[in-house]
């Protein structure tokens, strides 16, 4: 069984003091209050659709969210949820104005496989197409920025934050993480919901 799955289980190593929890909306640090989440989370869960792993990267799936961690030693040092679940408010805090144009990128979409070392290099392809579509995102101009990325068995997977305008008004500039999943025939994307509605909810965020 693989570390994320006995996590969720309540059988795994707990995480890291030092983990960061990325997901229902919010972000939370240290060991507690990320458990507490958990055990909140396990009665919601259902059969696991994709649950796989390697030395630094794992990935556990259902139909409704998908549970990404960043692993060290077996140890869970980092966490990304992507769900519509919101239940975690973000900390009081400013908005600040965000542009991706000030990012000078040279492309679409940022990302460099050798920056991720566990990736076959014959996956980089597969992963730029499977990031360049991003169906029912109702986002415009998105700009993928793959964050982890891994070859695990067939599968090339990706961890990105796919930074966009909103469509109308004032396209004010929103960012939520993403997870793409590119098989042998077919390709799957989820899309952080709850970290959507709540960068939908800033209160200035206008262009540069």
């Amino acid at each position: 069984m693989t570390v994320l799955a006995r996590l969720l289980n309540g059988d795994g190593p707990r995480v890291l003091q030092t983990c960061r929890f990325e997901g229902l909306g919010g972000d939370l640090y240290g060991r507690e209050a990320i458990q507490y989440q958990l055990i909140a989370l396990r009665p919601l869960l259902m059969a696991s659709l994709l649950d796989v792993e390697t030395a630094r990267m794992g990935v556990w799936m259902d139909a409704n969210r998908a549970l990404v961690g960043e692993l060290i030693d077996g140890q869970v040092q980092r966490l990304w949820l992507l769900s519509d679940q919101v239940s975690l408010s973000p900390p009081l805090s400013i908005d600040i104005p965000s542009d991706p144009d000030l990012a000078q990128a040279t492309s679409l979409v940022r990302f460099d496989p050798r920056d991720h070392t566990e990736l076959n290099p014959d996956d980089a392809d597969r992963i730029l197409d499977a990031v360049e579509v991003w169906p029912g995102s109702d986002l415009a101009r998105f700009r993928p920025v793959v964050l982890r990325a891994a070859s695990i068995g067939p599968d090339a997977i990706a961890l990105l934050r796919l930074e966009g305008e909103t469509i109308g008004g004032s396209g004010a500039p929103v960012a939520c993480n993403g997870l793409v999943v590119a098989h042998a025939d077919s390709q799957e994307h989820r899309l952080d919901g709850a970290g959507m509605a709540q960068a939908r909810l800033c209160q200035w965020t206008p262009r540069l």
